[in-house]
């Protein structure tokens, strides 16, 4: 039993082996024969791709720099004004509210002035009784030398000719002149007058309060004068004229109104300051009325400008797109043959949409502009607006 067992297992180990030999013999021929027999695909070469790019030609010059800043328009005087007497005040202007404009040395408001009229005239009747006594003391005096000159002998003294009384009566007058002076002052400070064209801010008081003296009445400010302080970084500095910036012109633009407003300005002074968390130095600008005048004439308090300040000249630079400079300073450019390649360059200045170049690149040399993807020095490209 054993060996049959055995021959069986072996005869079906056999036929499957051929089997499979059968079957790869088969997938043999059958390959060979598609090879032979089988449809044959056109061998065509991809066309050949070259990249298109936006190219400038470099051309060096001379370029007028500008700082760009920005800052808060605020008016060159702010004052508090304040009573300098006491008293209920009588007398309002309707414009004394927030907004109201005053001229020059218009009354504002007026407190009572009953007290200080008379005052005044109190001080005016001790001014004269003051100088009746000195005049019956120089009387006196003169008497007293006629009958010293008649009766006497030598040289009378001080008190004979009654020289401490005219010194005494002397001073009284004074004091009493200056008693006038200071009640005439308090009965003109009774009326608040603008200190100059002026804008009133807000008020503290109104028709029939009581102020004492120091009491605050208003905050006002210049209406025809204003100013801006804007922040310049220490780099920006260098770009701006050398040695005193004061009188360097500025162009001053706000949107208001729906549409781009524009004014000149001036620097008036630098503050002198660093600041030391932005390292900025901050200088004064002054606006200039538009010589229009209208409603824009200047701008209003409070308003956020953008100035552009005029600074020095640079001499032999080339002004590029800021597209074109690339993060290591490297310049594309496209030589005649339309080859790529890669110069490095020293930039003088990076602005808000140009560069300026001061060495490394040549008059004439074509600069891409448009992004290349991987670029590798010597490949191949086409300017755009040539013909393939």
């Amino acid at each position: 039993m054993s060996e049959e067992k055995v021959k069986s297992r072996s005869w079906v180990y056999g036929s499957k082996g051929v089997a499979i030999v059968g079957v790869l013999v088969a997938g043999f021929l059958v390959m060979k024969y598609l090879e032979k027999n089988g449809p044959v695909a056109d061998r065509v070469a991809p066309p050949r791709v070259v990249g298109v790019v936006r190219v400038i030609e470099a051309m060096s010059g001379t370029v007028p720099l500008f700082v760009d800043t920005h800052g808060k328009v605020e008016p060159r005087r702010r004052t508090q004004a304040a009573s300098e007497v006491m008293g209920r005040i009588v007398r309002v202007d309707p414009r004394f509210k927030a907004g109201g404009v005053f001229d020059q040395d218009e009354i504002m408001l007026a407190i009572d002035r009953s007290d200080y009229v008379s005052m005044l005239a109190a001080a005016e009747s001790s001014l004269a009784d003051a100088a009746l006594v000195l005049a019956q003391e120089e009387a006196r005096a003169d008497q007293a030398r006629r009958d010293w000159l008649k009766h006497g002998r030598g040289e009378p003294s001080g008190l004979v000719v009654r020289k401490p009384q005219i010194v005494s009566a002397k001073a009284r007058v004074v004091a009493a002149e200056a008693a006038v002076e200071k009640a005439a002052r308090d009965l003109a400070r009774t009326e608040l007058r603008a200190p100059y064209d002026c804008r009133v801010e807000a008020t503290y008081a109104d028709l029939g309060s009581y102020v004492m003296p120091a009491a605050r009445l208003a905050d006002l400010y210049s209406n025809d004068a204003f100013e801006v302080r804007v922040p310049v970084t220490l780099e920006e500095m260098g770009y701006l004229k050398r040695g005193d910036v004061t009188g360097t012109e500025v162009a001053l633009r706000a949107r208001f109104g729906g549409q781009e407003r524009a004014w000149k300005g001036l620097i008036l002074r630098s503050v002198g300051l660093v600041d030391r968390k932005t390292m900025t130095m901050y200088l004064v600008v002054e606006i200039k009325p538009n010589a229009g005048g209208g409603a824009y004439r200047l701008p209003l308090p409070g308003l956020f400008v953008s100035a552009s300040i005029t600074g020095r000249v640079m001499h032999d630079v080339t002004q590029l797109p800021r597209s074109a400079l690339r993060s290591d300073n490297t310049l594309l450019t496209l030589t005649a043959d339309n080859k790529l390649n890669i110069i490095p360059v020293k930039v003088a200045r990076t602005l808000n949409k140009h560069v300026l170049i001061a060495e490394g690149l040549d008059d004439g040399v074509k600069v891409i502009t448009s992004p290349v993807e991987t670029p590798v020095a010597g490949m191949e490209l086409r300017q755009e607006g040539e013909a393939e």
